[in-house]
């Protein structure tokens, strides 16, 4: 698979997709936070990627009617790895800390160009890989932990996670550059939504769900928001932009997400950012530019290399 031959127009829309979901996902966080302090997990996951489903059963009834077997496997793999992300970190969290968890989840940057070499053998350029690793260093700078605690089972539990993610990465750019967009995207939420319900049944049928989950104004616009933008609007324009770029590029675009929450919680709750924090959010900008405008290629006088092997990284 290539997407060197991208038409320079539609490289820019694609990656703007990506940049706006990178920038929905960093403020949604904040929303996130405060429908975990009054619901349990596995009711907000469920009731999420539920009402998505939901969403893409109306919208493209007709459509997904028509779906082949093969784009339909597809979906539900990338489903199924979504929803393998979503359990591990969930599970981790409960066994360390959260600053923890988000440096380690953010080692996806690195999982998901070997991922994609290894099992779709995508060749991310050189400004890929300069990219990154400007854009790894800026994550590293922002969201480091700061406690000395020893490697925990908490800590394993969401390296694998971050695997799942850079798997699903991988595979969304490798399944949608020759499927169908809507059906790889309904696909993958219908199939999170049926985990997710079948985990808070069982959760419930054991009696380890009891929370209360009120049902108040503030959760249904909450909900609405997360379901309808964060979940069915940005399953399709993931899929539709990763279809048009390299999985490296689009990691590294991705890394937004910790420094658009980091500036939003700074401007929109005053939450401390340090000068090394605001440094490594530069970083990140940094690193996708220098993907994006061939930075790399164009000083080294090699614009004309569409891709390289990850052992040329080396």
């Amino acid at each position: 698979m290539s997407n060197s031959n991208t038409k320079p127009s539609a490289g820019w829309l694609s990656d703007g997709a990506l940049v706006g979901l990178a920038l929905m996902w960093g403020t949604s966080h904040v929303v996130t936070k405060e429908i975990l302090a009054a619901h349990s997990p596995a009711f907000y996951t469920s009731t999420r990627f539920g009402i998505a489903a939901i969403c893409f059963a109306l919208v493209f009834a007709r459509h997904l009617r028509g779906a082949n077997w093969r784009q339909v496997k597809q979906g539900t793999l990338l489903g199924l790895l979504s929803f393998t992300g979503i359990a591990f970190y969930v599970l981790g969290l409960n066994f360390t800390q959260a600053s923890k968890a988000g440096f380690i989840t953010g080692l996806y940057l690195v999982f998901t160009p070997l991922i994609g070499f290894a099992l779709f053998k995508v060749k991310p350029t050189r400004d890929h890989l300069t990219g990154l690793a400007v854009a790894i260093a800026g994550f590293s700078l922002l969201s480091f932990p700061r406690s000395g605690e020893a490697v925990n089972w908490g800590d394993v539990l969401v390296l694998l996670a971050a695997v799942a993610w850079a798997s699903h990465i991988a595979a969304t750019s490798a399944f949608a550059a020759a499927g169908d967009v809507r059906t790889l995207a309904a696909f993958q939420v219908m199939t999170v939504a049926i985990l997710a319900l079948t985990v808070l049944f069982i959760l419930r049928s054991l009696g380890l769900e009891t929370r209360p989950n009120p049902i108040d104004r503030q959760f249904l616009w909450q909900i609405g928001y997360m379901a309808v933008m964060v979940t069915f609007v940005a399953a399709l324009l993931q899929t539709w932009a990763q279809s048009r770029v390299n999985p490296t590029h689009a990691v590294i675009l991705y890394a937004l997400e910790p420094a658009t929450a980091a500036v939003f919680a700074y401007y929109a709750f005053g939450e401390k950012l340090s000068f090394w924090r605001g440094v490594g959010a530069t970083l990140i900008v940094v690193g996708v530019m220098i993907s994006r405008l061939k930075v790399a290629s164009r000083l080294t006088g090699s614009e004309k290399v569409n891709s390289l092997p990850l052992e040329a990284d080396c």
